[in-house]
């Protein structure tokens, strides 16, 4: 998949290009809604080192909502290539709020899932020292997450309960991706 600007994000999945100027306040006002949401496997409570962050009830009755996976997706961009972004794989998300909401359990309250890593830009992709060459970030299919107060080795075995795809054990995050079964440890890439 190419990068796509947030316009062409947008565009891409046939919400008009009205959205793109209003996507802050569409992520405003998903984290206002959920505020003091609990954790569940139908919303995710995401952070970025940056401090950004995002709360989202992206399943519904009927399914995955469009709208919010788009707002996700946006979330999930790779911040050190000019923003560019991909559709994420809804199953991904799926498997962070399985996350998140068992972890959440346990910790006694909400628990944000901090994303050090979501898509990746070939060219980001390459520029990292141990990154897989096909890597999962490529394509929309992974994330590198942390929990804070928790160790990686307890996000993989949260992970575990969840995963049909990969659980990679790293010193300091977890990756995850929704592909194919397998584990790992391994050495973080830098960046």
């Amino acid at each position: 998949m190419t990068g796509l600007t947030r316009r062409g994000l947008v565009a891409g999945v046939g919400l008009g290009a009205g959205l793109g100027t209003g996507l802050s306040s569409a992520l405003a006002g998903a984290a206002d809604s959920l505020r003091d949401a609990p954790a569940g496997r139908d919303r995710l409570w995401l952070m970025r080192p940056d401090g950004s962050e995002l709360r989202s009830r992206f399943r519904t009755g009927a399914g995955h909502d469009r709208t919010q996976i788009l707002l996700l997706s946006w979330f999930m961009r790779d911040i050190r290539d000019a923003g560019r972004a991909v559709w994420m794989q809804p199953s991904l998300f799926d498997l962070l709020a399985g996350v998140q909401a068992s972890m959440s359990a346990v910790h006694g309250s909400p628990l944000p899932v901090m994303v050090t890593s979501g898509y990746r830009t070939p060219e980001h992709n390459a520029a990292l020292e141990n990154a897989a060459r096909n890597s999962m970030h490529l394509y929309g299919y992974a994330a590198d997450i942390q929990v804070r107060g928790y160790p990686p080795r307890a996000v993989a075995l949260a992970a575990s309960f969840f995963s049909g795809g990969g659980i990679g054990l790293y010193d300091s995050f977890t990756h995850l991706d929704v592909w194919q079964r397998r584990t790992w440890s391994g050495r973080p890439a830098a960046g």
